[in-house]
């Protein structure tokens, strides 16, 4: 699994419903963003759209996401 965001490839260790966990911290905080994280089952990749709205801290290994399809306009 990785997260593409904002130009850059992040390695995924898990993914959950409305979290993920890095294999590695970032460095640098990164505020609210969209991304996209791509998931590859038995050889096939699926990309999956993916919202930070509270950003990404640095240090933070656990990070909150909303799916953009489960997104809930207010």
């Amino acid at each position: 699994m990785v997260l593409h965001l904002g130009g850059q490839d992040v390695p995924l260790a898990q993914m959950g419903p409305d979290f993920i966990i890095l294999k590695q911290a970032l460095h640098q905080t990164q505020g609210p963003a969209s991304g996209s994280i791509t998931l590859t089952v038995d050889g096939i990749a699926e990309e999956i759209p993916v919202d930070f709205p509270e950003g990404i801290p640095a240090g933070q290994r656990r990070v909150s996401l909303t799916e953009v399809g489960l997104a809930v306009a207010a």
